[in-house]
């Protein structure tokens, strides 16, 4: 009896182990085929491909900024020196002064001068008192000779002597001459109006002619002075405003007054100059500033800048027949996320946004993919090169 108990209770057990182990085995089961139709439905969803964004070019910007770098320099500037050596007796400026046209800088001097000046005085009134003498024996020669008391080589030889006093009156004013501009030069005078940057720092040295002591600037008004591209040059001309920035951040406004059509022929940059006005001296001479100038800018279009493929030249992909199509574009810049196009496309194009890597030349353009509503008018149309 206890047997039969045993046996019937290893049936029981054996049977609900067997129910465990099936219902498990059909779980996994379950699951399993629950995640393969789960990865066969994200499989069929990756293969369907979102029609791609279809945009139309817009109409890019009539003008731009040309941005500039160059330096600003005086108006006018001077290097001044003595013509004569002499010693240095009087500086009556120093550096930074603001000095007029005509303001005396510097004298040397001027008793060599003077002494020269007595010379010439003395050899003058010498000159005078012969050509009494010379001027009153030519007289008394020619009476001699009409009274039959003396030849006519006797008054040949009196006016030579009248002719030789006169050459020497003559030789002795253009002495006076020389002298007189010698004592003009005892002077350093300003020619132009402006600020004194370089001076002696005193008087009591010898200067050496041509050595330049002093230098005058005039800086209520510089000049920016630039070397373009010629692509950049042939944008400007002269009248149109341009804005200046320091590095200081002072800004100002000038005026292009030079542009010279010729390049250099070391650099192939032309020259050009700009008028800035300076009146609080804000503007420091000699540094480096950045300036911009409006100019028209080329027929352009706007596309985003995702529309750009990848690639070794510019590119887009466009709509024609059905079928995206790979059209080189040329490229004016780009600004924020927009590309300016100047050929390639028309404002009637229709370009798809971002290709990615999901759309290429040839795919057929999906039947619902929705397209953008075409212009009326096409104003500044780049003429597109197909």
């Amino acid at each position: 009896m206890k047997v039969r108990l045993m046996l019937i209770s290893l049936l029981v057990l054996v049977s609900a182990v067997v129910a465990a182990v099936g219902f498990k085995i059909k779980s996994k089961t379950v699951a399993k085929a629950a995640i393969a139709a789960e990865g066969a439905q994200r499989e069929a969803a990756a293969n369907v491909r979102v029609p791609p964004k279809i945009v139309l070019p817009e109409p890019g910007p009539l003008q731009e900024v040309l941005h500039l770098g160059g330096t600003l320099r005086p108006e006018a500037e001077v290097d001044l020196a003595f013509k004569m050596p002499g010693r240095v007796v009087e500086v009556p400026v120093k550096k930074g002064d603001v000095v007029e046209a005509g303001a005396v800088l510097a004298r040397i001097d001027p008793r060599d001068v003077d002494a020269q000046a007595e010379q010439i005085k003395a050899g003058m009134a010498a000159a005078r008192a012969q050509e009494l003498m010379a001027t009153d024996a030519l007289r008394r020669s020619k009476n001699l000779v009409a009274a039959g008391a003396a030849t006519e080589q006797q008054v040949v030889m009196a006016g030579g002597q009248a002719n030789l006093t006169a050459a020497s009156i003559a030789q002795v004013t253009a002495q006076g001459k020389v002298v007189d501009l010698m004592k003009q030069e005892t002077k350093l005078v300003a020619p132009i109006g402006g600020v004194v940057v370089r001076a002696p720092s005193a008087p009591g040295f010898f200067a050496s002619p041509g050595q330049p002591y002093f230098r005058i600037e005039r800086l209520t008004t510089l000049k920016f002075t630039a070397n373009l591209a010629d692509r950049d040059a042939s944008r400007l001309k002269t009248g149109v405003a341009l804005t200046l920035e320091s590095d200081s951040h002072v800004k100002a406004t000038g005026t292009i007054d030079m542009l010279i059509p010729s390049a250099d022929p070391q650099t192939r940059r032309v020259p050009m100059e700009a008028s800035v006005p300076n009146p609080d001296g804000k503007l420091i001479a000699g540094s480096y500033v950045e300036g911009e100038v409006l100019v028209d800018a080329p027929a352009n279009v706007s596309i985003p800048a995702t529309a750009l493929l990848t690639g070794d030249t510019s590119a887009v992909l466009v709509v024609e027949g059905g079928k995206l199509v790979r059209r080189p574009v040329t490229l004016l810049r780009t600004e924020k996320d927009k590309l300016l196009v100047t050929s390639g496309l028309a404002l009637t194009d229709y370009v798809v946004a971002a290709p990615g890597a999901s759309w290429r030349d040839g795919d057929v353009l999906p039947a619902d993919t929705p397209l953008p509503k075409a212009p009326v008018a096409v104003p500044r149309d780049p003429s597109p090169t197909h």
